[in-house]
């Protein structure tokens, strides 16, 4: 099981994202620099996450992106759902077919995916940030 391409790119750049002074914006071809992610498809994934009230963005000079609000209050599964729609399913219940057994499956899958999605609600960027930044400051907001 893998998250979609999309989600990843997006966790990305908004990780990315994160780590900038409250003051400094990146543009979007500095950014899919950063995070290895091919340009035409991060724009399409920056408007998401601006429509979706994560992304703040500015124009002309020293104009790019940067959050609209604080890193620790953006969720990973907010992020994901910006762009994916729904966060991780691990089985269609209603298109499992019966059987033998079928049953177990669904309700091991189920409780799977509820503490994965779970997993996903109670991270924030600010984190993820903080994973690899050790006890420096993260987290810089508007």
């Amino acid at each position: 099981m893998q998250i979609s391409r999309k989600a990843d790119y997006a966790l990305r750049a908004m990780t990315i994202l994160a780590g900038l002074a409250p003051d400094k914006t990146l543009q979007a071809q500095e950014l899919a620099e950063a995070g290895k992610i091919p340009t035409k498809f991060l724009e399409q994934i920056l408007l998401l996450l601006k429509r979706a009230g994560m992304l703040r963005s500015k124009r002309g000079v020293g104009g790019g992106y940067r959050l609209n609000r604080e890193s620790r209050l953006i969720s990973l599964a907010e992020i994901i759902e910006a762009v994916d729609g729904e966060l991780i399913q691990l089985v269609d219940v209603d298109d499992f077919p019966t059987f033998a057994g079928s049953s177990g499956i669904v309700y091991y899958l189920g409780l799977a995916e509820k503490g994965i999605n779970n997993k996903l609600r109670e991270t924030s960027l600010e984190d993820i940030a903080r994973h690899d930044a050790g006890d420096s400051m993260v987290g810089y907001g508007i």
